[in-house]
């Protein structure tokens, strides 16, 4: 009776440690997706200012 607990322990610790891995995985692949977003986010933003010179500012203070 005793190698079946054992077993039964060893299959669930497996799973969870199984599950695990793939959140830290999906957890690695978001950030790396935020950065690349980002980055190309800053880069659009970029080529952009230098071709709207009469935009005007973007951002506005008003009294």
């Amino acid at each position: 009776m005793s190698n079946k607990h054992q077993k039964t322990e060893s299959s669930i610790d497996a799973l969870t440690s199984e599950s695990a891995r793939q959140r830290w995985e999906l957890f690695h692949r978001a950030i790396a997706y935020a950065k690349e977003s980002n980055n190309a986010s800053m880069v659009e933003m970029d080529t952009h200012s230098g071709e709207s010179d009469g935009a005007g500012p973007l951002l506005s203070i008003i009294r």
